[in-house]
C-alpha cells in the first residue's frame, strides 16, 4: 500500500547522466522535475567513463563545458593501432576536431555529481536516491507516474504529466511498459581489468588484435589503464572453466603491461564481463511516457559513445517535452517526436558498430587473418578518418533552445 503520494511535471527514472541532464534542462527551464534514483549515491563502478568530443560540443552548447572540465578528468589525446606488436596506424583528436582535441576521462561519480551539483541550484529540480521503481501508473492508456519503494520499504506514488526512463539497458519503465525491441545484437563480451599505468605511458588509446584475443587499452583517470578483452559469445564460460592459468598466460604473452597483474592472479574476481550489446527500441513513446537513453537505444562498447549519444536524446527529449507540456499535449505522438529527430544517427552509429564488432570479436581464423590489413588499409587512407568524424563528433550542432543554457 502507497502511504506518499507526490505530484510533479516530469518524473525522471534514473540518475545517470541522460536523466540528471535532462532533469536539469528542464529544471533551468522552469518545469518542476523529480529524478528517481534506485542506488543511495552515486559512488560505484561504472565501465562508461569516455566522453567523446561530441559530448563536450553538445555541454559547449548548454554553457556546462568550462564547468564540467574544472573537475579531475584525463585527456586521451589519440589512438593507435596494433597487430601483435607491430603498429599499423594512429590517429590524433586534434585532426578530428581542432576545438576540442580530446577525448575525456571523466570518473562517473564525479560527473554525475556536477551535474546533480547543477540540479539543487534550481527551484523545479528535486532527486530521490534509494528510489525503486515497481510499477507504472496508468489512466487508461495513459501512463501518470510510478509506483516506487525506498530504502526501508516503504511504498510512495509519483504522479507525473510525463514519466521517462532514462535507467539504461536493463530498465524497469521499459519492461514494466512492455516496450518491445525492434533489433538486439550480442557480439560478444569485453572482459574489463585495471591495472596501473606503465612509467611512459602517454595519453593514447591502443586498440591490439592478434592470432587470440583483441585488446583495447585505454588510460583512466588518475593513473590507471583500463584493459578490455575482446571475447567471442559464449567463450568466457569456456575460459573460466578452463582454470585461470592458461588465461594468465595469453596475458602475459599479450602485452609486458600486463606482466605483474599477470603474475598476481589467482582467480577470476578481478575482471568484469560487459556484454558487447546494442538494441533499439521499436517504439521510445507512450501516451505520457519517453524512453530515453540506453533504455531505448542501448550502444555497444565499440567507439565509446553510449554515454554521448544517450545524453544528446536527453538534450532533444528536454525540447520536445517542453514544448509538449506547454500545448497541454503529452500523447505518445507528440513524444515520438524524440524518436523521429534520433532515429537516422542512433541507427548509423549502431550499423557502424557492428560491422567493426564482427571483426574484433570474431573467433573465425579467416577473419583474424584479414584484420590487420582492413586496418592497416584504413589507417592509410581517409576511411578511419570518415568513420571517427561519424562516430566521435555531432554531424551538426544540436538545436539547443536558450531556456535550457545554464547561465
Amino acid at each position: 500500500m502507497s502511504n506518499q503520494r507526490l505530484e510533479t511535471d516530469v518524473c525522471i527514472v534514473g540518475g545517470g547522466p541522460a536523466g540528471v541532464i535532462l532533469g536539469v534542462l528542464l529544471a533551468q527551464a522552469g518545469v518542476r522535475v523529480l529524478v528517481l534514483e534506485s542506488h543511495e549515491n552515486f559512488d560505484r563502478e561504472y565501465r562508461g567513463e569516455v566522453l567523446q568530443p561530441r559530448f563536450t560540443q553538445l555541454m559547449d552548447q548548454l554553457g556546462l563545458r568550462s564547468y564540467l572540465e574544472s573537475f579531475p578528468s584525463s585527456k586521451i589525446r589519440r589512438g593507435s593501432l596494433y597487430y601483435r606488436n607491430k603498429r599499423l596506424g594512429e590517429f590524433s583528436f586534434a585532426n578530428l576536431a581542432p576545438d576540442i582535441p580530446y577525448a575525456l576521462w571523466m570518473p562517473q561519480p564525479i560527473l554525475l555529481q556536477a551535474l546533480y551539483d547543477k540540479g539543487r541550484e534550481l527551484p523545479a529540480f528535486e532527486m530521490k536516491f534509494h528510489a525503486t521503481v515497481k510499477k507504472l501508473l496508468r489512466e487508461g492508456a495513459a501512463v501518470t507516474g510510478v509506483e516506487a519503494e525506498g530504502a526501508g520499504g516503504e511504498r510512495f506514488e509519483v504522479h507525473a504529466k510525463v514519466t521517462v526512463g532514462a535507467d539504461g539497458r536493463f530498465s524497469a519503465v521499459r519492461r514494466l511498459g512492455e516496450f518491445q525491441m525492434e533489433y538486439e545484437h550480442h557480439a560478444g563480451d569485453l572482459v574489463w581489468f585495471t591495472i596501473p599505468r606503465p612509467d611512459g605511458w602517454d595519453d593514447e588509446v591502443r586498440l591490439k588484435v592478434s592470432d587470440g584475443h583483441g585488446f583495447i587499452l585505454l588510460p583512466k583517470y588518475p593513473n590507471h589503464l583500463q584493459v578490455g578483452v575482446a571475447v567471442p559469445p559464449g567463450e568466457w564460460k569456456e575460459i573460466r572453466q578452463q582454470g585461470i592459468e592458461p588465461f594468465r598466460q595469453e596475458l602475459m604473452a599479450a602485452n609486458e603491461a600486463f606482466r605483474g597483474f599477470a603474475e598476481s592472479l589467482t582467480d577470476f574476481k578481478p575482471f568484469v564481463l560487459l556484454q558487447a550489446t546494442d538494441f533499439y527500441v521499436s517504439r521510445w513513446a507512450q501516451d505520457g511516457c519517453l524512453l530515453v537513453g540506453d533504455a531505448a537505444h542501448c550502444a555497444s562498447p565499440v567507439g565509446a559513445v553510449g554515454v554521448s549519444l544517450s545524453v544528446t536524446t536527453a538534450v532533444v527529449a528536454a525540447d520536445v517535452i517542453f514544448e509538449a507540456l506547454q500545448d497541454h499535449d503529452v500523447s505518445a505522438e507528440r513524444l515520438s517526436r524524440v524518436q523521429q529527430l534520433r532515429d537516422k544517427e542512433i541507427r548509423s552509429v549502431h550499423k557502424v558498430q557492428e560491422r567493426a564488432a564482427k571483426m574484433m570479436f570474431s573467433s573465425s581464423p579467416f577473419i583474424k587473418t584479414v584484420a590487420p590489413l582492413i586496418l592497416s588499409l584504413a589507417a592509410k587512407t581517409r576511411l578511419l578518418s570518415l568513420i571517427q568524424r561519424n562516430m566521435l563528433l555531432l554531424s551538426e550542432p544540436v538545436n539547443v533552445h536558450e531556456r535550457f543554457v545554464i547561465k
